[in-house]
């Protein structure tokens, strides 16, 4: 049940002299009305015990009968005037006596339960089965009241360690549902909002609305790059993460990352050094960082990686392009090429575009580049926006990646 209708349940069943009924469900009135039932059944006997009065003298059943302002019953009990009360103390709610030969009189006539005495447990135990997991989320302690927080629909910006992260959350998304989220980090010189415009990746979680999109600010606005290992780097993305897995319902496996240019390379060493956070990264127009260790096994990632990008070409082009996926497959025991190349729509500014897939093999996980090359020379996030003519959309292809990781075993 609701948290709203347990509170109502408690308050029927329980007697408060003179207390006003809340307004329930009609499943949950129904549960009521049960449980009420079965409680006057096994309580008969007893009551039967106690009372003297039930074929008692019509001057003792009116010195016995307090009225009805004075019963210590629920106010929800519809009380004949003919009938005679067994009891007047107030911390007792006893039937009255015309009730205890028929049980079923103290209830409003339109909510009479129609089982008798025992035969009710099967229908209670068949009213919560139905009913339990009606709104069974609300009693999830994780689950979050980000209704209070945010409307679905829109963008709010956190503050996290004293820098600026905007949270995208769909119109779709229903409060206690999982959600994913992908942080989207934007390159030198850009801003959050550079990258929310760039990317369009709002767009994509709209229509999906399985994920909330995140956008973080560098520590140094508009800085030329990411903090990589520095201590306070690591902690700002830890604490991201816990911010999304405390206010949106994220599953803590379920966040990833997604880069354009140096936030691209930021993502790639985050799969590497935060694999605890992270399920899965992807890389726009972005290469291996430089001085960078890697020493552990890693996460499923993706490339985009456009050959005639002059930004890439200034950082060593293809040079950089073989040593990134080669360190990214530097686990696999086969040394293999890709075990899957898919051709890739070329309209519109497009030369050419292919999907390469390399499987997670022995402690290598799963490896896929987006390989494709432009009519004209551009570092722009792979888009119809930025491409005239292009179908292919790299948000698209990167939340594909991670939802085909989320179907595998971590």
């Amino acid at each position: 049940f609701c948290r709203s209708d347990l509170k109502a349940v408690a308050s029927s069943l329980v007697p408060r002299k003179h207390a006003q009924s809340q307004p329930m469900a009609p499943f949950v009135q129904t549960f009521v009305d049960i449980v009420r039932n079965a409680r006057v059944q096994e309580g008969e006997r007893s009551t039967l015990e106690r009372s003297t009065t039930v074929t008692s003298t019509a001057s003792t059943a009116s010195t016995a009968s307090p009225g009805p302002l004075a019963s210590p019953c629920p106010s929800d009990f519809s009380t004949p005037s003919s009938v005679t009360w067994t009891s007047s103390t107030a911390s007792e709610c006893m039937l009255p006596t015309e009730d205890l030969v028929r049980p079923h009189r103290g209830f409003p006539a339109a909510r009479r339960p129609s089982v008798q005495g025992l035969a009710a447990w099967p229908l209670l135990v068949l009213a919560v089965v139905a009913c339990g997991g009606w709104c069974m989320h609300e009693l999830l302690p994780t689950a979050p009241k980000w209704s209070l927080r945010q409307h679905p629909g829109t963008r709010r910006r956190h503050v996290v360690d004293g820098r600026d992260v905007w949270v995208y959350l769909p119109s779709k998304a229903r409060a206690g549902t999982p959600l994913s989220a992908v942080m989207v980090l934007h390159g030198s010189l850009d801003t959050a909002m550079g990258i929310i415009n760039a990317s369009a990746m709002e767009h994509v979680a709209e229509a999906d609305s399985n994920f909330i999109a995140v956008f973080p600010e560098m520590a140094q606005y508009k800085g030329m790059s990411w903090g990589y290992g520095n201590a306070s780097e690591v902690k700002f993305f830890r604490d991201v993460s816990n911010l999304l897995t405390r206010q949106y319902y994220v599953g803590r496996d379920q966040v990833f990352a997604v880069g354009h240019s140096s936030g691209g390379s930021m993502a790639l060493f985050l799969q590497n050094h935060l694999p605890d956070v992270f399920r899965g990264v992807a890389s726009v127009e972005a290469g291996l960082p430089a001085n960078q260790v890697w020493t552990g096994n890693g996460r499923p990632t993706m490339m985009v990686w456009n050959h005639n990008d002059p930004v890439l070409a200034q950082y060593g082009g293809e040079q950089l392009y073989n040593d990134t996926w080669s360190m990214l497959r530097r686990h696999d025991p086969s040394g293999a090429g890709p075990t899957s190349v898919e051709s890739l729509s070329t309209s519109g500014g497009v030369v050419y575009a292919e999907l390469l897939t390399w499987p997670a093999r022995g402690s290598n996980p799963l490896t896929s580049v987006v390989s494709w090359k432009s009519s004209v020379p551009t570092h722009a996030w792979l888009n119809p926006t930025h491409i005239d003519g292009t179908t292919l959309d790299a948000s698209k292809m990167v939340w594909q990646f991670f939802k085909n990781i989320l179907v595998t075993p971590s």
